[in-house]
């Protein structure tokens, strides 16, 4: 069975949104395939855009209410990036622990994840997904 892992990521403190894309694009990601790509049969980052809390009461923002959204720092988004990994089973994500644990990966890692991330503020999760047959939905 796939296992799922979701990492909820925020850029440190001090770098624009622009500048922690370029970055971890660039570099941790890099870093990811290198070392774990060879585990993961799928991999994707979903960079966070114009969001609203569920207290805003304005729904999910479009094009048209992203202005408003991002003048709202209470309604800013914690989470920069959402990144998805997923395995082919457990024992693949065992595998990327025991790679991660390696001194000299732990390092690298921890060394990159320094100049990116707000580590107190990043989490990672793993996910029971579950799927809807949308097919027999009434499409109106």
């Amino acid at each position: 069975m796939p296992i799922k892992v979701m990492l909820m990521l925020r850029r440190k403190r001090g770098m624009t949104p622009q500048e922690f894309r370029a970055a971890y694009e660039a570099g941790h990601s890099r870093l990811g395939l290198r070392l774990f790509g060879h585990l993961w049969t799928e991999y994707r980052r979903n960079y966070v855009g114009a969001a609203n809390s569920f207290a805003a009461e304005s729904g999910t923002p479009t094009d048209a209410t992203a202005s408003e959204s991002e003048s709202e720092s209470e309604s800013e988004c914690p989470y920069d990036v959402i990144t998805e990994l997923i395995f082919e089973d457990m024992a693949a994500l065992e595998e990327m622990n025991r790679i991660a644990a390696i001194p000299d990966n732990t390092r690298l890692l921890s060394e990159d994840e320094e100049t990116l991330f707000d580590r107190e503020g990043c989490w990672t999760a793993i996910c029971e997904v579950l799927s809807e047959d949308l097919s027999a939905v009434d499409k109106q």
